[in-house]
């Protein structure tokens, strides 16, 4: 029974034995089976295949059997831009590499880049990127201020008004910039009633040019205030908007910073 038993294994003897002295001379490495293509997959806008191929290039000179796929993945994924990555072999002399590159839709104050996620990533150089909304509030909020971002966003795109800027204030307030550099102080309550409330009035306030900022956080009305360079030429209508104002603030008594 003994001898029958050693013989079954003397096949798996052999195939280790032929693995080992196929491994140690060397028959693994390049020189017998050289990777010959490197082929690139995904919607690359930022990157170039080139850009993609060279950051392999070190770890295919190591040959198709030999090359570590994990290193290459992570030399890939090290690569600005990109979020993810895969990279598998390619029967005989080829390595497949599919690569998902990060997609920037907001600015998160000077320092990182917001995806369309809202996870925050840093790209070197992208100090002076133009076109992008910035936000900022306090550490550790930053999922709430990109999802803020986006109903407002969604609300104020009904009447064709885009958002420069969100910031949340360590107390919880909210201020936005449109894009025409109006501000809107939201305070920390009712904020989506407050801003509705600005969409539904704003058709009827005049000369929103020469506003530089909104206060909604009156109970039954709103503030305006104009800017510098206007708060020296009163007009008739800037008047009638002074004197509305006014009257909010003496119906609101004063407004309410939650």
């Amino acid at each position: 029974m003994r001898r029958v038993a050693m013989w079954s294994l003397a096949p798996l003897f052999v195939v280790a034995l032929a693995g080992s002295v196929w491994w140690l001379g060397g028959w693994h490495d390049a020189r017998h089976w050289p990777i010959r293509w490197l082929e690139v997959s995904g919607d690359l806008e930022r990157l170039t295949a080139a850009q993609v191929r060279a950051a392999v290039a070190q770890q295919a000179r190591r040959g198709f059997f030999a090359v570590d796929i994990e290193k290459a993945r992570a030399e890939v994924e090290a690569l600005p831009w990109v979020k993810r990555a895969s990279v598998s072999r390619h029967w005989p002399d080829a390595l497949q590499i599919s690569v998902s590159e990060q997609q920037a839709v907001a600015r998160w104050t000077d320092q990182a880049l917001v995806s369309r996620s809202g996870e925050l990533f840093e790209v070197a150089g992208t100090g002076g990127m133009q076109g992008l909304t910035r936000l900022d509030g306090p550490a550790g909020r930053e999922l709430e201020v990109f999802e803020r971002w986006q109903q407002m966003r969604a609300s104020l795109a009904s009447q064709g008004l885009e958002i420069r800027s969100v910031e949340l204030d360590p107390r919880g307030a909210w201020r936005i910039e449109l894009a025409s550099g109006l501000a809107l102080l939201l305070g920390r309550e009712d904020v989506s009633r407050r801003l509705e409330r600005f969409l539904s009035v704003r058709s009827d306030l005049r000369g929103l040019e020469r506003i530089e900022r909104i206060d909604l956080r009156y109970p039954n009305g709103l503030a305006l205030t104009r800017r510098p360079q206007e708060a020296r030429q009163p007009t008739r209508s800037s008047e009638r908007q002074d004197r509305q104002s006014r009257r909010n603030q003496h119906a609101g008594a004063q407004p309410n910073h939650g």
